[in-house]
């Protein structure tokens, strides 16, 4: 694996928004000596987006070189998957196409991942601007892979970033590919508005024993076009976004909890529905006495459909304990062994059954 960093662009139609993402890659602070190169997937758009992204690059006068991929399977791990499978660095840095990078985030990338050789997985912080005054509704939370994602830089407890601007150390991923790793979940998928990608990647290549870090200083703008503070499409966005969680729950039940057998499993999942249920109380409370389509009646509406996907995410608990089964084996069989490049088997024979 050759010492650099790869930027992978992986979009959809993205041809409004993708110029402006791209010339913020274009004047970068970057060495002389730092070895780096930019891949693109177009992931089956059906406007014009490959042709935007050759016409820009070569506007820019950048001499590091641009490759164009096309993915024609619908669905970002796709495309991430086969950004992956091209890139020729160990670092591969996530920017999406609505992402504008801070001019030192290369650099201070590769310097974070060559300095700890420990960190997995690696996220940043991004700056909500919004193309239209926002509503009230539509700020001060992180549903749109923004803001601070721990206290301060190192380590993150709950061991996942957002996929925005996330850095992957190739070599933990490639192991995870050797060992028979596939992703159950297809993240954003055309005009589904699915996701989790990010957050299984993490949780995978952190029980295979890799540190998911934040660094407060990896700074970038996540520009918010108005379509997206419609307030139709933000409640499908939270709704459909949700529906990742019968996956995730069994990654986060086995990491996070630190639990380790199917009837702590269990026990661990009737804890959190309940929960769930009492921090429902007072938001269907609120909900009869707060006034209609007002600002508060919005926020609170916005919790409730995040938690009513995710109660119903457990009607499948028998996938959830399927999950956390194969996980659990897996990872206990293998991964704690010495010789990482041997594992093999880990949830592949899954696919079948979703």
């Amino acid at each position: 694996m050759r010492l650099g960093i790869s930027i992978v662009i992986c979009t959809y139609n993205g041809a409004k928004l993708i110029p402006e993402t791209i010339r913020h890659i274009a004047i970068q602070h970057i060495s002389l000596s730092l070895n780096w190169e930019v891949l693109v997937v177009d992931n089956a758009s059906t406007d014009n987006t490959s042709e935007v992204v050759l016409e820009e690059w070569e506007k820019q006068g950048q001499p590091t070189r641009l490759h164009l991929f096309h993915q024609p399977r619908q669905g970002l791990t796709y495309a991430r998957e086969l950004a992956l499978t091209h890139s020729n660095y160990d670092f591969v840095l996530f920017c999406d196409d609505d992402n504008w990078l801070s001019p030192g985030y290369i650099s201070r990338a590769f310097y974070l991942m060559t300095s700890h050789p420990e960190i997995g997985v690696l996220g940043g912080n991004g700056e909500l601007v919004f193309e239209s005054p926002p509503p009230q509704w539509a700020i001060g939370h992180g549903f749109f892979a923004n803001g601070p994602q721990a206290k301060t830089s190192g380590p993150v407890n709950r061991q996942f970033v957002y996929g925005a601007g996330c850095v992957i150390r190739k070599s933990a991923y490639d192991m995870l590919l050797k060992a028979g790793f596939k992703p159950l979940l297809t993240d954003r998928m055309a005009g589904k508005l699915t996701a989790g990608g990010d957050y299984e990647i993490c949780y995978a290549i952190a029980m295979a024993g890799y540190t998911i870090w934040y660094e407060d200083e990896l700074k970038f703008k996540h520009f918010m076009p108005a379509a997206r503070l419609e307030w139709d499409y933000f409640i499908r966005f939270i709704s459909e976004g949700a529906k990742c969680f019968e996956v995730i729950m069994p990654y986060r039940i086995h990491v996070n909890m630190g639990v380790r057998s199917g009837l702590a499993f269990r026990v661990m999942c009737m804890r959190i529905v309940v929960s769930y249920l009492i921090k429902s109380l007072p938001l269907l409370a609120a909900e009869v006495f707060l006034p209609a389509n007002s600002e508060a009646a919005k926020l609170n509406a916005i919790k409730l459909v995040s938690l009513r996907t995710k109660l119903s995410s457990f009607k499948n608990y028998k996938y959830m304990k399927l999950n956390f089964n194969r996980i659990q084996k897996f990872y206990g069989e293998s991964f704690q062994k010495e010789e990482r490049e041997q594992h093999s088997n880990i949830l592949s024979d899954m696919q079948t059954i979703i």
